[in-house]
């Protein structure tokens, strides 16, 4: 079954990692960092490390990698990018909803942190749930660290 953004929309109104009947969960310590900037990529792996001990935090540079990654560990939290070469954080974002509807999964929470404003349709889903939401950067690292390890504790 594909799903529209409606019906991806009315999904993401619960707890994103939220458990439906039979849903295969989210590992809960599992964290992907999605960006094509290596340095970024880089600096948050070593923030959320650091701050996280015992999680996992695993890494990619687009989109594409990000769902590969997540079909394999279904991390409980993405920290993504919007703007990346391949696939962009909203295409895969979108990509990731229809895997989790096909496959019986749990949503993973979604932290995009982005320089720029979401689409329109992206940003009524962040508002809609309870889980997702963007960071604008640059972040602090207090901030990246909260953000995330709130979004572990749902």
């Amino acid at each position: 079954m594909v799903l529209n953004r409606g019906m991806m929309e009315a999904r993401h109104k619960e707890s994103a990692c939220s458990l439906g009947e039979k849903q295969n969960p989210c590992d809960r310590q599992r964290v992907l960092v999605v960006d094509d900037e290596p340095g970024i990529r880089k600096i948050f792996q070593e923030i959320l490390s650091t701050g996280l001990p015992g999680c996992n935090i695993d890494v990619a540079s687009n989109g594409t990698e990000a769902v590969e990654l997540f079909k394999t560990f279904h991390h409980c939290v993405l920290l993504m990018d919007l703007h990346m070469p391949v696939m962009d954080g909203e295409t895969a974002f979108y990509k990731l909803s229809e895997l989790c509807e096909k496959e019986n999964r749990a949503m993973p929470t979604v932290v995009f942190c982005a320089g720029y404003e979401p689409s329109y349709e992206l940003h009524r889903v962040i508002a809609d749930s309870r889980g997702h939401c963007i960071l604008r950067k640059p972040v602090t690292n207090d901030m990246l660290l909260d953000t995330i390890k709130a979004r572990l504790l749902q």
